[in-house]
């Protein structure tokens, strides 16, 4: 045993990893996955049910109308990401890789909102966006365009797009600082070659830098969809567990939190006697939703490498 780690010294470095990744992030999927094939709140004794919890989810109208609507608003988020803020992303680093006048103090304004808690980013928008002390409906006011002075944060249609706002504002900045890594680590032989030829600043970007930074534009664009997922803070502390006004904020992770954990008490919500059960359940569909995207990320990677 002891040749056989002298060998493999390695070995002993990657165990401890092993161990706490095994505890923290195999077994609990593992956990979750058996307990969604039961009945159980938490509290009383387990009942097992095979497959039902997946059957009841997706045939009974009530769960099935929060679970589209949740996924729906978490791919709007999503799509709105990569149509949106993507694009900021790239242009805003390619504008700080070129060094264009103050990009050190524009990297550090757009970089800064990622330090500011998610409670803070809601009331600064609130601030804002308020019917009644917001600055935009008492500007609309002061110029006499009374009749644009809305509830904004309250209005269902426009919920999403307001909240996606936060989160963009709040963390558009990391993405950046990737980008820009992964720019100052082009070949500077080809930029230089296309500026001979005449190529302008924004043809530089389009048909030498983004080419050779393909892998971590994908690599945030998985992010991005891990992300919009799995985001809870901002429609809870913006909406509330029910996702606001009717439902017009709730997203995916809020979804399972609710059935899970109860949208008015502690033992759960509709279904009280199964909360734990089907709410693991929900957290296995969000685990495959997930997982699978992450798997054609990775089979996709790995074929464009072979091209090479």
């Amino acid at each position: 045993m002891i040749t056989f780690f002298k060998k493999r010294p390695y070995i002993l470095f990657l165990v401890p990893g092993i161990i706490l990744y095994t505890a923290l992030i195999i077994y609990p999927i593992f956990s979750a996955m058996q307990l969604s094939l039961y009945e159980w709140n938490g509290i009383g004794p387990k009942t097992f049910v095979w497959i039902r919890n997946y059957v009841e989810l997706f045939t009974d109208d009530f769960l099935m109308s929060q679970f589209t609507n949740a996924l729906g608003n978490s791919l709007k988020l999503f799509a709105l990401t990569v149509f949106i803020q993507t694009p900021l992303q790239i242009i805003f680093a390619y504008m700080v890789y070129s060094k264009m006048k103050n990009h050190r103090l524009a990297q550090i304004t757009i970089f800064a909102p990622q330090f500011i808690s998610t409670p803070i980013i809601v009331f600064i928008f609130r601030l804002l966006l308020d019917d009644n002390v917001g600055v935009i409906n008492n500007l609309f006011r002061i110029i006499g365009l009374n009749a644009l002075a809305k509830p904004w944060l309250g209005v269902p249609e426009l919920g999403i797009f307001f909240m996606y706002l936060m989160i963009t504002w709040g963390g558009i900045g990391v993405g950046m600082t990737f980008l820009i890594g992964a720019m100052n680590m082009v070949s500077v032989d080809g930029l230089e070659a296309a500026y001979i030829e005449g190529a302008g600043y924004w043809t530089r970007l389009l048909k030498v830098i983004l080419p050779q930074i393909k892998a971590t534009i994908i690599n945030l664009i998985l992010i991005a969809y891990i992300y919009a997922m799995t985001m809870f803070d901002f429609s809870y502390v913006l909406g509330g567990n029910t996702g606001g006004v009717g439902g017009s904020i709730d997203v995916m992770a809020l979804f399972f939190y609710r059935i899970a954990f109860g949208d008015s008490n502690p033992v759960g919500g509709k279904i009280s006697s199964n909360s734990i059960g089907m709410g693991t359940t929900i957290a296995c569909v969000l685990f495959v939703l997930i997982f699978a995207i992450s798997l054609l990320q990775i089979i996709y990677m790995s074929k464009s490498e072979e091209d090479r």
